[in-house]
């Protein structure tokens, strides 16, 4: 070990003449553990809500769409040509309708695709209740907080209407009975309160010219999907999105929380730094003649600047692996045991999400060692220039 090291290292000691100083040096570390600790275990629970949400968003949308910017297009012709290029491509539309039962009528948006029992499994878990029957009246699934607000179980009987669809002819908008087959559930408003799905040979008995609001999706789509679908779709016939797309003011949204969330928690370490700077003054104060004695023995300027840098970065070490150290062990403990219960109707049920990323536990121990070493800076600089002549004259 360097002599610069032992130094700094001899200063961070607990001497029972300089109680103060030794106080203020465990506040400075403990704050910037906690603020450490706080920081990645925040950070991890913020994660593992982004993750969950992020799945229930895939789950539920498809993958890769296109609409048709124009009408005329042939649907038929280009799923065709989509097969042909190596691409499955399939139907698929939404509508606005309105959904009757017996305690009343919500405003809903029909998500229609080929084959409700394909969409069924691939929602996994999300389907929470279902009903299994034999009848000519076909079925739908619906969101669970539509169900809640409606009073629908699976095996009720509803109506549907199709406003959009009123003509001169028949002012009457077109109807349909239906039966819940199923509820979903995906821990997201937008979903669980506004959407049903129903297939396209029930969707044709309800909505007349449902051919002219059709789109397709694409089953399984490459990693470079939306790239290579453009090469094969014209641009000025059709519109391609993806589930991110879909809803990027939903994931920005989650992106800036974390992001603010990071700089308010940051704020812990700040403030254990000022700390750590006001208790390195009192160190140099306290040991400004023997400041002066290593200057007269030959110590340089700039060795005097970085025994007193050590110090502060030895502070920093301290609390930032302490701090790692205990919030490391609660996330990954959460994440496998999940101990901490999530709060209720909160995305999902049972343990708290949580997802630890390692890049989060470099960025925040970097940048606290980093803060660390700006605090001992000023601290460094006054002992730096202290004149070896006015220091061992020097009477505290």
């Amino acid at each position: 070990m360097s002599s610069s090291w032992f130094l700094a290292r001899r200063l961070l000691l607990w001497r029972p003449e300089q109680r103060k100083i030794n106080r203020s040096v465990l506040l400075s570390v403990a704050g910037v553990a906690v603020g450490s600790g706080v920081l990645v275990l925040s950070l991890s629970i913020l994660n593992g809500f982004e993750a969950l949400v992020h799945g229930s968003l895939r789950r539920f949308e498809q993958e890769l769409v296109a609409r048709p910017t124009r009408e005329g297009i042939d649907l038929a012709a280009t799923i065709t040509r989509l097969a042909e290029a190596g691409w499955q491509a399939q139907r698929y539309a939404e509508r606005k309708l309105v959904l009757q039962a017996d305690d009343g009528y919500r405003l809903v948006t029909a998500r229609i695709v080929p084959d409700l029992a394909v969409e069924m499994e691939r929602f996994g878990e999300a389907i929470i209740h279902e009903f299994t029957y034999t009848s000519q009246v076909p079925g739908i699934l619906v969101g669970s907080l539509l169900a809640d607000k409606l009073n629908l179980l699976p095996g009720d009987q509803v109506n549907l209407l199709s406003p959009l669809d009123i003509s001169l002819s028949n002012p009457r908008p077109p109807r349909l009975a239906a039966r819940v087959q199923a509820l979903f559930e995906f821990g997201l408003l937008d979903f669980d309160d506004s959407y049903l799905l129903m297939d396209f040979s029930t969707a044709e008995r309800l909505i007349p010219q449902l051919a002219a609001y059709s789109s397709l999706m694409i089953v399984d789509p490459p990693e470079a999907g939306p790239e290579r679908l453009a090469e094969l779709l014209p641009a000025e016939d059709w519109d391609i999105s993806t589930w991110e797309s879909e809803h990027l003011d939903l994931i920005t949204a989650m992106r800036l929380e974390k992001l603010g969330s990071a700089f308010v928690l940051f704020l812990i370490i700040l403030v254990a730094a000022f700390n750590a700077t006001s208790t390195m003054v009192m160190t140099v104060m306290e040991k400004y003649r023997e400041i002066g004695i290593l200057r007269s023995l030959g110590a340089s300027r700039r060795y005097v600047r970085g025994l007193f840098l050590r110090q502060g970065l030895l502070m920093g070490l301290v609390g930032v692996a302490s701090g790692l150290g205990i919030g490391g062990a609660i996330a990954l403990s959460q994440a496998r045991w999940g101990f901490i219960p999530s709060p209720g109707g909160l995305y999902a049920e049972g343990g708290l999400p949580l997802e630890v990323r390692w890049l989060d536990f470099i960025l925040v121990g970097l940048g606290a060692l980093l803060l660390s070493l700006a605090a001992a800076w000023y601290p460094a600089g006054r002992a730096a220039g202290i004149e070896p002549g006015q220091a061992v004259n020097y009477l505290k």
